[in-house]
């Protein structure tokens, strides 16, 4: 297994790191599932410097993982209001040329342990519906599903997600 390690980014100015990574990833991940117009409105509308921002002051942990030093993913979590108890896993992605290598289990299991030390019993995410290797991943890694959920995100677009879950 290769070297991971875990950073906390914790000023906005480390934030930067989560935009360049999502730069990378988003187009590759989503074009076969979403438009190139909903994939720059989704970026504009959760990567912008304001929007993280204000993420990073309302609570959420915004976390990369290295492997081997290098930056190859990022997740961002925080305490999920609507479900006492559960903490929301809002972004897990990990730059494709380290896929299939233990690697996003290993973010996920990250996650869920930083979540239960900080006391929260339930684990939740969105995954699109029709994002099969991450549907697939999440089984594999114990989350069931608990919804199906089509959220107006404004412009004219939805996100047609599977609610996931899993006790922790």
């Amino acid at each position: 297994m290769k070297n991971l390690t875990f950073e906390q980014l914790n000023t906005p100015d480390a934030l930067q790191i989560v935009r360049d990574i999502a730069a990378d990833i988003w187009p590759k991940t989503f074009s076969n599932i979403l438009s190139r117009e909903q994939i720059v409105y989704m970026m504009e509308m959760m990567y912008a410097p304001a929007v993280m921002e204000k993420e990073l002051a309302d609570g959420y942990r915004f976390e990369i993982i290295r492997v081997d030093d290098i930056p190859a993913g990022y997740m961002v979590w925080s305490a999920y209001p609507a479900h006492p108890g559960t903490a929301k896993l809002h972004k897990l992605y990990l730059l494709q040329e380290y896929h299939r290598q233990g690697i996003g289990s290993a973010m996920l299991t990250h996650v869920a342990a930083r979540a239960e030390a900080a006391g929260f019993s339930r684990l939740r995410l969105n995954v699109n519906k029709n994002n099969e290797a991450a549907k697939r991943s999440y089984l594999r890694n114990g989350f069931s599903t608990v919804e199906s959920v089509k959220i107006d995100i404004g412009n004219g677009f939805f996100m047609d997600d599977f609610v996931m879950e899993k006790a922790l």
